[in-house]
């Protein structure tokens, strides 16, 4: 039998800052920059992390399927008002369409996964926010990447795709190679890690999982889920900005806007 793990008390918490006291010792030895950066980062997360893990433990104690929902739309809110608001610097006006797909996106993961996958028929926040939480953060990063390459790739090919538009092509006809590119480069960092996972490295709720005394075999099973429910929400995200965003590239009558 495995033996439970071990709890980080005040002094572990405080010994974690000595690794931080090195990144920061190396930025100002190498004149790299980063202090701000880390220290930032570091206070972030520190707060950030103690902030959900009792916001977390309280969801947990209730069991009710009305805070669990709470608790998946504001991360689903702060998901969309971020991937917004990094796409925003190449198109304006995308927070309700990037949550609209962030949210349909992992909707319709976490209703697979949990009621078919696993066979969780009730709102068990043991599922429902964890799984919610990474299919939810990697789908943002992946619409996000999409359009930020629609973007760059619209830029970079303005000539070609004016003179398509300019021979009758629509907007659509114009940008559907650009579009395809955008997809595929959002997805290829998904795809790249499922293609060296366990070989190269244990993900990170397999490890959770593997610290927490689960069997070997089901924490490999489990990850495997989260994997392709990963890949799912993912191309369900990319697919969607790409789809409902590029038109946002174009005038009403045809016309590549300009910036």
């Amino acid at each position: 039998m495995m033996k439970p793990i071990e709890p980080l008390g005040t002094l572990s918490i405080l010994l974690l800052l000595v690794p931080i006291a090195i990144v920061c010792s190396l930025s100002v030895a190498l004149k790299l920059g980063q202090v701000r950066r880390v220290s930032i980062a570091t206070a972030r997360s520190v707060v950030q992390l103690l902030a959900v893990g009792l916001i977390i433990g309280w969801v947990f104690d209730r069991q009710t399927w009305w805070w669990v929902a709470g608790l998946l739309l504001v991360m689903l809110l702060v998901a969309g008002f971020t991937a917004s608001g990094q796409a925003g610097k190449h198109a304006k006006g995308l927070l309700w369409i990037m949550t609209l797909v962030l949210g349909g996106s992992t909707a319709l993961g976490l209703i697979y996964f949990t009621q078919v996958v696993v066979g969780i028929h009730e709102a068990d926040p043991r599922y429902w926010i964890p799984l919610g939480g990474m299919m939810l953060g990697n789908a943002m990063t992946a619409a996000t990447l999409s359009v930020e390459r629609i973007a760059s790739d619209l830029s970079r090919s303005r000539g070609d795709v004016e003179t398509m538009l300019v021979l009758g092509a629509s907007p659509w006809q114009a940008t559907q190679p650009i579009v395809r590119q955008a997809i595929g480069a959002a997805l290829t960092p998904t795809i790249n890690a499922m293609m060296i996972v366990g070989i190269v490295k244990l993900p990170g709720m397999m490890s959770g999982q593997l610290l927490g005394g689960t069997e070997p075999f089901q924490a490999a099973m489990y990850q495997l889920m989260i994997l392709i429910a990963i890949l799912f929400c993912d191309t369900l995200a990319a697919t969607g900005a790409a789809i409902l965003i590029y038109r946002r590239f174009f005038t009403r009558a045809w016309q590549l806007k300009r910036g």
